[in-house]
């Protein structure tokens, strides 16, 4: 009786397992990513700020963004890229321009734009 109740266990669990591994495969073909080139950035505040905003994109499921550096200690804020990972049936690359342009502040003013990769 023992034996039954493990086997009847184990391919429920098998079964839920591999329903599951279906659903987040499935999920993970319909995700893109873009590289968004950020004019206007000037410090670390609008690293923050910028990525922030992304990420509270409802489709977006990661943002890394990347400073150059300028020699050992100093930042080159001009060249910003952010790597933007989201779901294309519920936005788009021109919305997550828009995004990262309505996040400017008085003092800086961003501009993005969509590398071709």
């Amino acid at each position: 009786m023992w034996r039954l109740i493990q086997t009847t266990m184990l391919v429920g669990t098998m079964t839920l397992s591999l329903f599951g591994l279906r659903g987040f495969a499935t999920e993970s073909q319909t995700l893109q990513t873009v590289t968004l080139q950020i004019d206007g950035m000037t410090c670390g505040g609008c690293v923050k700020d910028v990525k922030a905003a992304l990420a509270k994109v409802a489709s977006v499921s990661s943002v890394e963004i990347t400073v150059e550096k300028k020699g050992l200690f100093f930042s080159d804020y001009a060249d910003v890229r952010a790597t933007v990972t989201f779901d294309p049936e519920k936005t788009g690359v021109a919305a997550l321009i828009k995004t990262v342009e309505s996040a400017s502040t008085p003092l800086s003013t961003y501009k993005a734009r969509a590398l071709k990769e």
